[in-house]
């Protein structure tokens, strides 16, 4: 009789613990994935043949607002960029306390203008550090704008449901991706939040045009500071 209890009690151990076993696998399939592989096929390919066009872009042209909130203060403006090839030009009204900034950067050297001064440095890293005390990473920014990691430095991506990048985790960055615009067929970031350290950066790209993968001559685009 005991013999019987005894076998029918690991019969019961053994099928409560292969329940425990199917729900803890049932818990981890549902629980978001952090990976830097692309998503499943069935997922990716909408975008897989996209995702070449984005990474050779080298000239785009985009229009928005930028939000600056860090411990001390919270900050917002207007926002045009010009990326070219070689050299890129940012003019942002409203935040950093100065009324417009306008930067101009090529490899190895950037110069800012505002109402009150001039300033040059090596790196828009090095000028923002320098000026304001607080980062903004344009290097990884430009490849984060398109919705993709730098291809230099290791990221943890997830992917939303049409295969675009949701989330990215580079450089002490978390970049999330909120929303997408389609322009000229590809999907460009329309707004975007970057959370570093001591800082959240919030970007809404309203207007891209002149996306293209290689520098065209005379472009129809001005943003050039205004007079006065």
């Amino acid at each position: 009789m005991n013999s019987k209890v005894t076998s029918r009690y690991i019969s019961l151990t053994r099928l409560t613990l292969l329940g425990l076993i199917c729900a803890a696998i049932a818990a981890c399939s549902n629980a978001p994935t952090t990976t830097t592989e692309p998503p499943p096929s069935h997922a990716y390919a909408p975008f897989s043949h996209k995702l070449a066009e984005l990474e050779k872009l080298v000239q785009w042209d985009v229009e928005g607002k930028l939000a600056v909130y860090t411990k001390d203060k919270n900050n917002s403006g207007l926002l045009t960029w010009r990326q070219r090839s070689g050299y890129f030009d940012l003019l942002i009204n409203g935040p950093l306390g100065s009324g417009q900034l306008y930067i101009e950067g090529t490899p190895g050297l950037v110069m800012a203008t505002s109402s009150t001064d001039k300033l040059v440095a090596d790196s828009v890293e090095a000028l923002f550090k320098q000026t304001f005390d607080w980062e903004f990473p344009m290097e990884e920014l430009r490849y984060w704008v398109r919705g993709i990691p730098h291809p230099d430095t290791a990221a943890k991506i997830t992917y939303n449901a049409e295969g675009e990048a949701s989330t990215i985790e580079q450089s002490s960055w978390k970049v999330k991706y909120h929303s997408y615009s389609k322009v000229t067929g590809l999907p460009m970031p329309k707004k975007i939040e970057l959370v570093g350290p001591d800082i959240r950066l919030v970007l809404v790209l309203k207007s891209w045009f002149n996306l293209f993968p290689f520098p065209r001559l005379n472009p129809n685009f001005t943003a050039t500071p205004k007079a006065g």
